[in-house]
C-alpha cells in the first residue's frame, strides 16, 4: 500500500519501517474494536451510519462521488429516486453481477461503509491511461464515476453477507449498487468525458485518508480487508 509521508502523527511514523505482518497487526490494533471498519463482515457489530441511515448513505455517495468529479472537471451529480429504486431492486437479490439494465452501473461489496466503496472505484484512476482514453476492466468503475455526460445517480445497499451462515447470495458484507444516467463508458467518447485530474491529490481520498488503488474483488472478503487497511490508516494518520 502506498503511504503518504505528511500529516502523520508521531506514533504512525514508525509504520513504514515495520515488516508487513507487524504493520497489518499494528493497523488493526489501532482501530476501535467497535468500529465496523475493523471487523470482519458478518460479526455482530455496530453498522456504519452510512449504511444504517438513508440520509447518511445518500450524503456519503454524493460527497465522495462529487469530490472525484470536481477533481476531474466534471459537474456534480444529482440524486435520482428512480435510479435508487432500480438499484434497490437489484441489490435485494444479493447477486454480485451486473443487472444488464439501461443505466450505467457500479457494484461494490464487503466494504465497511459507503464512502470506502466509492473510494475503491475512484482510486482506479491511478491505473487509467488518460492519453489513450479507452475502456479497461481495471478502471471502468472510475470512468463511470467521473463521466462528464452523466448527470444523475441513485444507489442502494443491502447487507447480504454472502458465503456466511444466514447470509444471502454471493455478495459479501454490505452490497452497494449505483446506477448512473445518462450511462457512461461509451466507446469512442472517453477522451471527452474522462479528463485528467485538475485539482486535489491523486493519492488522497476525499476525506483525507490515504487510499490504495484497490479494485472491488468479486465474491471475496479481500475487498473487506483492503478497506479495513485503508480505514485503519485513515484513523492512525488523522
Amino acid at each position: 500500500m502506498h503511504q503518504q509521508q505528511q500529516s502523520r502523527s508521531p506514533a504512525s511514523r514508525s509504520f513504514s519501517t515495520l515488516p508487513f505482518s507487524l504493520l497489518l497487526l499494528s493497523l488493526l490494533l489501532l482501530c476501535s474494536p467497535t468500529s465496523t471498519s475493523a471487523q470482519p463482515v458478518g460479526e455482530d457489530t455496530a453498522t456504519s451510519a452510512e449504511y444504517a441511515k438513508d440520509d447518511a448513505f445518500r450524503d456519503a455517495v454524493l460527497n465522495v462521488t462529487n469530490t472525484y468529479r470536481e477533481q476531474h472537471n466534471a459537474t456534480k451529480l444529482e440524486w435520482n429516486k428512480t435510479l435508487a429504486e432500480f438499484a434497490g431492486d437489484w441489490s435485494d437479490d444479493c447477486k454480485f453481477k451486473h443487472s444488464g439494465g439501461p443505466y450505467g452501473e457500479n457494484l461494490a461489496s464487503g466494504y465497511p461503509n459507503a464512502s470506502a466503496s466509492i473510494i475503491a472505484w475512484g482510486q482506479e484512476r491511478t491505473k487509467y491511461n488518460f492519453r489513450k482514453g479507452d475502456f479497461s476492466a481495471e478502471t471502468g468503475h472510475f470512468t463511470q464515476l467521473v463521466w462528464k455526460n452523466t448527470t444523475q445517480v441513485g444507489c442502494s445497499r443491502k447487507q447480504c453477507n454472502g458465503g456466511e451462515k444466514d447470509g444471502h447470495g454471493d455478495a459479501p458484507g454490505w452490497y452497494v449498487v449505483c446506477e448512473y444516467s445518462p450511462a457512461g463508458n461509451m466507446i469512442g467518447s472517453f477522451v471527452d468525458n474522462v479528463q485528467p485530474q485538475v485539482s486535489g491529490s491523486t493519492e488522497k481520498c476525499p476525506q483525507g485518508a490515504v487510499c490504495s488503488a484497490a479494485h472491488t474483488l468479486r465474491g471475496s472478503v479481500g475487498a473487506l480487508w483492503i478497506a479495513v487497511l485503508v480505514s485503519c490508516v485513515a484513523v492512525a494518520w488523522m
